[in-house]
């Protein structure tokens, strides 16, 4: 089996890689001022077993397995009470110190977006985990927001293996540096295979520039089989919902269980004797927790039978002691930025909607302020960003006083201002593109400066854009436009493939963070004054 880890020892005991921990970390912030990060990650070593190594022998006994669930954990402190990395910790304690074989299992999700990982690209995240003896995480959609090179970094810090079956470096035909195609992990006489199918919407939201996304549901298929051909006793796939992924893995049952992720689904768990498939919510406020009976029962044609029985429990981590060492982990870290984050920009003169549902159907007013403040700061004709850039997804009231975490938190991603000689055509079709999805409250939606769209959602995805002009005249579709755009868009993401192609007037490297730009804008006026001016007319 190519690029499979085995790990070795008793279920929860780390599942190190040499030269897998990280002693220190700078992180550069914003205004030229510096973080330094000090790691102190000691996790222990456990020895990687041979992959060729004879399986164990059969249990005399039905073995019993717990394995903890959760995942999106970007949350370092609790909420009401609930969730936090404290809470997780001291769930996942509490689990071994009641039961003799635990797996912990992480459906990523977890190394964006958040304020912190702004700084660091998530590496905040991996240090605090590898303190909780987690024995394998998935690589989802999140995990490769920041690039594959700083996903093999994260990966290389890791005290644990990070497993992405369906990803592969075009460069060599092989996972992805520092990741796995699959790990096989021992708990007592049993040995668990773990997979994850990273969403292949992955190519179209992250900077990914190396990597192959292929298809999910053939890649968990073929590694499942190769696992049971070897001698693995269950296999244990892990999903996400992005490009409704988690539905085609669902359909397909290429493992005996599936944990996935469902933003419409807190909690769900459904088995009928043979397979199961489990969810539950981000933020650890609740912890999956499976108890498994197995049993292995050595046939007479020499293979082995293994029959198991699933006893599901939900773990409210309001009910939990928060781990003491991850609490203070997890308090220095946000300790470190609140001093700069907390400080004061400016005054919000009106109210101020950033929901999901509101900059992802139709014009919106921040989107308005960021995506004007752009195209004045890169002196253009148009701009264009898109919703799903915008992540903040809450209300303000008229009169709050925004510091730097509300627009950190609204632009939380390492996304700077490009300017492309774009045709009108390219232009047209990339506002096409950004309303094809608007349904499914796809992040692609378009939001416009020095330009008015006429979109009609009752049409068919490709033909819903009515009208389009610059400047107060229709759109030419051969004439030459310079659009400023974010890197992220200009690299093709998001479903903006037509942008990537066109040549480059400024490069990202020549200019700033869009939240440090907008920053600067709100701190220099002393207000902060989003509109809605018609510039978007969406008709249902």
């Amino acid at each position: 089996m190519d690029n499979i880890g085995i790990g070795s020892g008793t279920a929860g005991g780390m599942r190190s890689r040499p030269g897998r921990t990280l002693s220190s970390l700078i992180l550069p912030l914003a205004l030229g001022l510096a973080l330094w990060l000090a790691f102190d990650a000691a996790p222990s070593h456990a020895q990687r077993a041979d992959p060729a190594a004879t399986p164990p022998a059969a249990a005399s006994a039905p073995v019993k397995l717990t394995i903890l669930y959760a995942q999106g954990t970007t949350d370092l402190e609790a909420t009401a009470g609930r969730g936090g990395m404290a809470r997780l910790a001291g769930a996942i304690r509490q689990e071994r110190n009641s039961h003799q074989l635990v797996l912990a299992l992480h459906g990523g999700q977890t190394l964006a977006p958040s304020v912190l990982a702004f700084y660091d690209q998530g590496a905040h995240i991996i240090d605090l985990l590898n303190g909780m003896t987690i024995d394998a995480m998935a690589a989802l959609n999140r995990e490769f927001h920041h690039g594959d090179d700083q996903l093999s970094a994260r990966a290389f810090e890791a005290g644990f293996p990070i497993v992405t079956t369906n990803s592969v470096d075009r460069s060599t035909g092989r996972t992805p540096d520092g990741l796995e195609e699959a790990v096989v992990l021992t708990a007592g006489p049993l040995r668990i295979g773990v997979l994850a199918a990273t969403p292949v919407l992955t190519r179209e939201t992250t900077r990914t520039q190396r990597t192959e996304f292929r298809d999910p549901v053939a890649a968990l298929a073929a590694k499942a089989a190769a696992l049971r051909k070897e001698g693995v006793d269950l296999v244990v796939a892990m999903t996400g919902y992005a490009g409704d992924t988690h539905r085609s893995i669902l359909a397909a049952r290429p493992a005996d269980i599936v944990l996935y992720q469902d933003r419409n689904r807190p909690f769900a768990v459904d088995y009928d004797g043979r397979f199961l498939s489990a969810t539950v919510g981000p933020q650890a406020g609740w912890l999956l927790a499976l108890d498994l009976t197995v049993e292995r029962t050595l046939q007479a044609d020499g293979r082995m039978r293994v029959t198991w029985a699933p006893s599901p429990r939900l773990i409210d981590t309001a009910a939990v002691a928060p781990d003491a060492a991850t609490d203070i982990q997890a308090k220095a870290y946000a300790a470190r930025l609140d001093t700069m984050l907390r400080m004061e920009v400016g005054r919000l003169t009106g109210p101020m909607d950033t929901r999901k549902e509101a900059v992802r159907t139709g014009e919106n007013a921040f989107a308005n302020a960021v995506v004007d403040m752009l195209r004045a700061a890169l002196d253009v004709d148009v701009a264009l960003i898109n919703g799903g850039g915008i992540r903040g997804d809450r209300l303000y009231p008229a009169g709050a006083l925004l510091t730097r975490r509300d627009i950190y938190a609204e632009l939380p991603y390492h996304d700077v201002g490009v300017v492309l000689d774009v045709t009108g055509q390219q232009l047209w079709d990339a506002v096409e593109s950004g309303v094809s999805a608007v349904e499914q409250l796809q992040g692609r939606f378009p939001h416009l400066s020095n330009a008015r769209a006429e979109i009609d959602l009752s049409r068919p995805p490709g033909q819903r854009l009515r009208s389009l002009s610059v400047g107060g005249k229709p759109v030419g579709l051969s004439t030459h436009y310079r659009l400023a755009t974010s890197s992220f868009l200009a690299a093709g993401g998001d479903g903006y493939g037509m942008l990537a192609g066109a040549p480059r007037l400024v490069e990202d490297r020549n200019t700033d963070f869009v939240s440090t730009q907008l920053i600067g804008q709100i701190t220099r006026d002393g207000e902060f004054v989003p509109r809605l001016d018609g510039r978007m007319t969406v008709r249902r």
